[in-house]
């Protein structure tokens, strides 16, 4: 952590004096890093749209707290290596995210690029790889003049952490294409960088106006690198003449099937289960009658007669009842559901007849086309 110590200070250092630099203009030797320039005590003209206006100069107050948490990170992170050299791999996880945090705060108050160091270091050791190799690069693209030790401690630490993602270079034709992953934008076209994407299976998606959409599905290894070209193609304009509606056409719609003889086959089977149950709680009365031995000779045996009478009409009824469900089911099943299912499909072939009366009319495609020193637009198509 020496190393990183020292250029955080150097960086630090080289902020607080930006004012100082800047107030001797009579010194040209001296060279202002983007982050890090004042703005000038003196109003000047406004610039040119297309140059942007100097950043402002963080307040003392706002670097103080700035290098404090640097200062805080560095010490959790060095409680993270002590807690791995120990075995403890939990307890330094939780120490190298406060540290992680620590630095995105400290970037947050002093957009100065050589923080991205720590913080990629932090992520690398939290195995975070595509946000480590992408603070890296960061690093050591913006950062400026740095020592040469660490720079190339830096380019060496990008190649390692390369070995855990895939590289993905994208060629795009148009310019300004919209450049999706997954549903997520990560660019317009042409894009500056290499893509850093985690090994797996992703969905590239290209999008511009004027341009057919592109979808294409990538496998990206770990410690690959590739390189992918793409040209969308020209999106032809269809144009639909207005006409007047013609008539609806006159095709009858098939008789549906009836479900009368259904519901009277299910209607009767329900009479018979209704009345087998109401004649067999009367034959289980009478019987219980005629085995009450309190009862007159003559009640036992009129509740006797009755109760057999009334246990012949339940048997009759019940067997009534699986005859009318049969037949009930074979009805259903081979003879109304064979109707319906004709029916439904008599129906679908009448709706695509509708449609296809009712979606006839003249189209005309138009289609750019272009020539030396001419160009214009080509009509073609059917009335």
């Amino acid at each position: 952590m020496g190393a990183r110590r020292a250029w955080l200070l150097a960086a630090l250092l080289m902020v607080s004096l930006a004012p100082v630099a800047w107030a001797q203009p009579e010194e040209p030797e001296v060279e202002m890093e983007p982050d890090e320039g004042p703005a000038p005590d003196v109003p000047l003209d406004p610039p040119p749209p297309d140059v942007p206006a100097p950043p402002v100069e963080p307040d003392p107050a706002t670097k103080a707290a700035a290098k404090k948490l640097l200062d805080g990170g560095d010490a959790f992170f060095k409680k993270g290596d002590y807690y791995v050299k120990r075995k403890k791999p939990d307890q330094a996880k939780d120490q190298y995210e406060r540290a992680l945090a620590a630095y995105i705060k400290a970037r947050e108050l002093v957009p100065n690029p050589k923080i991205f160091f720590p913080i990629a270091t932090a992520e690398e050791k939290l195995e975070k790889w595509v946000d480590a190799a992408t603070h890296y690069r960061l690093f050591l693209g913006q950062a400026g003049e740095i020592d040469a030790k660490l720079r190339a401690d830096a380019e060496k630490r990008l190649e390692n952490v390369k070995l855990n993602v895939g590289v993905l270079a994208l060629a795009i034709s148009p310019e300004g294409a919209q450049v999706s992953i997954e549903g997520n934008v990560v660019g317009t076209s042409p894009l500056a960088e290499p893509l850093f994407l985690a090994p797996g299976e992703y969905l590239l998606t290209i999008t511009a106006d004027g341009y057919k959409p592109t979808e294409q599905k990538l496998t990206i290894e770990a410690g690959s690198e590739s390189e992918r070209e793409f040209e969308l193609e020209s999106a032809a304009v269809i144009i639909d003449t207005p006409r007047p509606p013609p008539p609806p056409p006159d095709i009858p719609m098939p008789p549906k099937p009836s479900k009368l003889p259904l519901y009277g086959a299910a209607g009767l089977t329900g009479a018979f289960f209704v009345g087998a149950t109401v004649t067999g709680i009367i034959a289980v009365g009478k019987q219980g009658t005629f085995k009450d031995d309190g009862n007159d000779e003559d009640v036992r045996e009129d509740a006797r007669q009755s109760g057999k009478s009334m246990a012949l009409l339940t048997d009759g009824l019940v067997l009534g009842t699986l005859v009318a469900g049969g037949v009930t089911a074979y009805y259903y099943m081979k003879v109304y559901k064979p109707k319906n299912v004709e029916y439904k499909k008599k129906v679908d072939e009448r709706n695509t007849q509708l449609e296809n009366q009712l979606s006839r009319g003249p189209k005309v495609l138009v289609t750019p086309w272009v020539q030396a020193g001419a160009g214009g637009l080509m009509l073609t198509g059917s009335l």
